[in-house]
């Protein structure tokens, strides 16, 4: 089974919710899920990990500017920097699941290009063009000092550019579709007496 960017996008958006966040950043979330599959990047997983990394006790409320438990929150941050709360250049000091960072950091470029050195992973990011140095686990890390700067040179050692619009998420992201329902379903409004009576079903009334 395969599913369309926009149903994976609207179901990062009901876990990241059903997971703690506001509505808003819950949003956010959707939107970083939706950009990175685009490019043909993980961006269910980065979601899946990180959400279950908060779920098992890790994080028990979305980190300020001092970051919790050593962590910033990538969807906190990369909203912000998205905003222009920061500067085109910042450096964090370690940030969980930082690939959800990057799509936050798209929405900046203009003209300059910009650069993210994750780890051991770097990041370019031009309009309507992304290359990156390492397309393994590398890319997944669990956390990672970031620091983003402005270039002016064109793909600086890189030599891997994702240009196609991938519309579709294969179905190796099964198991990581499955948790992210799971968080899904914290959003749904439990049954209650009345709502089960007005449901399908005869309830109390008896027609025959």
């Amino acid at each position: 089974m395969t599913w369309s960017i926009g149903e994976i996008g609207a179901l990062a958006t009901k876990a990241a919710r059903g997971s703690g966040l506001d509505w808003g950043l819950a949003e956010e979330a959707g939107y970083a899920v939706k950009w990175l599959q685009r490019r043909q990047l993980p961006g269910v997983m980065a979601l899946c990990r990180y959400l279950s990394w908060r779920h098992h006790g890790n994080l028990t409320s979305w980190p300020d500017e001092t970051g919790a438990h050593g962590h910033y929150c990538p969807i906190t941050i990369g909203a912000a920097y998205g905003d222009g709360a920061f500067g085109d250049e910042v450096q964090f000091s370690r940030i969980k699941t930082p690939l959800l960072l990057i799509p936050f950091v798209a929405i900046r470029i203009t003209k300059k290009p910009l650069e993210i050195n994750i780890g051991s992973s770097r990041f370019y990011l031009a309009k309507d063009q992304i290359g990156y140095t390492n397309n393994d686990t590398a890319i997944l890390g669990d956390s990672a000092p970031c620091q983003i700067s402005i270039v002016s040179t064109s793909m600086p050692n890189i030599t891997v550019t994702i240009v196609s619009d991938l519309q579709r998420v294969p179905a190796t992201a099964t198991a990581c579709v499955s948790v992210l329902e799971n968080f899904a379903k914290n959003t749904y409004a439990p049954a209650t007496e009345e709502s089960r009576l007005a449901g399908a079903g005869a309830g109390l009334n008896e027609n025959d």
